[in-house]
């Protein structure tokens, strides 16, 4: 399990681009190779076929915010669109995946004054690499209108 420093959540919408940013938070990343059909070998059962590979990663998020941040993080997180996930691993390559939520964050302060550690999990699932978008030159296509960031 790799542990990274800050973390950026992205949510692709027919609306825009919107984003999350926590330059102070830290992921746990845990890969999982799957596969979709596993089965024994009917004549020897000590060989396990496997096929359709697919990969089932987790990702457990954690970053110290104030409530006003908590707040509009449980509205980011539970808006409409698709949501990403993006940090810079130790060896300066930008890693993207497309993520839902498993666990939400827990509201930790009572008092919604101060400050606390908030954690939250994410799981990831796709079939070969998951890639890299640039969503600063992402194009949306709305009926007759199309739309380009600049």
């Amino acid at each position: 399990m790799a542990a990274i420093k800050g973390w950026r959540l992205i949510r692709l919408s027919t609306q825009g681009t919107y984003y999350f940013n926590c330059t102070t938070g830290q992921v746990e990343y845990s890969p999982r190779r799957k596969y979709r059909i596993e089965k024994k070998n009917a004549f020897d059962p000590s060989i396990l076929h496997q096929r359709d590979e697919y990969r089932e990663d987790s990702f457990d998020l954690q970053a110290t915010l104030n409530p006003d941040e908590y707040y509009t993080l449980m509205s980011f997180i539970t808006s409409t669109g698709r949501l990403f996930l993006e940090y810079t691993a130790y060896n300066e390559v930008k890693s993207q995946f497309p993520v839902t939520v498993s666990q939400f964050p827990k509201c930790p302060d009572d008092l919604h004054e101060y400050p606390e550690k908030v954690k939250f999990s994410l799981e990831s699932r796709y079939i070969g690499s998951p890639g890299y978008i640039d969503f600063g030159i992402i194009v949306i296509e709305d009926d007759n209108d199309t739309v380009t960031s600049n």
